[in-house]
Order: structure tokens, then sequence, then C-alpha cells
């Protein structure tokens, strides 16, 4: 697995693991689908950016943060904008 995201520790900022992504459909490969995903608690920077800003995800997420990005993320001249 290609490994495009890095997983930190939100206080010591060491490296845990790391992440290809979600699979096809958008779910965590690593989970059931309801299940809480192996990253939630940690935060994440993309590989090669380590000191990027990072995002931490909730200790109770069950979605891959990338498939919600992915989902959230509209065209600035989308109608859902300008409503």
């Amino acid at each position: 697995m290609e490994r495009d995201i890095v997983i930190l520790d939100p206080v010591s900022r060491g490296i845990i693991g790391g992440c290809g992504g979600p699979s096809a459909d958008g779910a965590c490969p690593r989970v059931a689908i309801g299940g809480i995903i192996p990253c939630a608690g940690y935060a994440l920077v993309p590989a090669g950016a380590r000191d990027a800003r990072p995002y931490t995800v909730s200790s109770q997420m069950t979605m891959c943060p990338r498939t919600v990005a992915e989902a959230l993320a509209v065209a600035s001249d989308s109608a859902l904008i300008a409503a």
C-alpha cells in the first residue's frame, strides 16, 4: 500500500504509521464500515511534508477523513456557495 499520508502522535509529532487513503468506495480499508478508523485521535500530514500544519482526526471518527474532505469540497462558483 502506498503511504501518502503520515500518521503522527498529536503531542510529540512522532510517526505512528502511514496510510494510502480510502479504498475506491471511500471506505477505510483497515476497518469494517461503522468501526472507528485506525487514525482516529491522531494527526495527519501529507508524506514529505511533516512540517505541514496537521489535521487532527476525531477520536470517534468512523469515516476516512480524506473521503469526508472530498465530499465537502465544492467549487467556489457552485450554486451551494452562492445561495
